[in-house]
């Protein structure tokens, strides 16, 4: 079990299965609700998150028809996605209290990434969503 939490702690959660997935996201919404050039997320089954205390500050903003963002409403902080018609979990990984046990596998939407940003390491890139994101076995 590996537990995450927001910037000020009113939310807290825990994740009971390994990770699937991760990988870091160019997307201009993820940019923009990190304030940075990428977010780093990892991906589990929905089943697996359990929100431990807080969830009464918990919001949640529609991104698109297949894409909700979960953040914290005290302090900002972008916590989770639900994906696939809500049956995974994104988890920003800057929210969790430990190593995750999985490292960032690829770079997707790089045809949206931020042009001052240059992608300096080897991971594979695509220009939008990666297999593995989107439920399907790498090419």
């Amino acid at each position: 079990m590996i537990r995450g939490r927001c910037l000020c702690g009113a939310v807290r959660f825990h994740v009971t299965a390994p990770f699937e997935y991760a990988g870091y996201c160019h997307c201009t919404r993820c940019r923009a609700s990190s304030g940075s050039a990428f977010s780093a997320s990892a991906g589990v089954r929905r089943e697996y998150v359990q929100i431990t205390s807080g969830a009464e500050y918990l919001s949640s903003h529609l991104r698109n028809t297949d894409v909700t963002s979960h953040f914290c409403r005290c302090c900002g902080s972008m916590l989770f996605l639900l994906v696939r018609d809500g049956r995974y979990a994104h988890i920003q990984m800057g929210t969790l209290e430990a190593d995750p046990g999985i490292r960032p596998q690829y770079h997707m939407h790089v045809a949206s990434k931020a042009p001052w940003h240059e992608i300096t390491d080897t991971l594979p890139t695509f220009a939008e969503l990666a297999p593995e994101a989107e439920g399907k076995a790498p090419t």
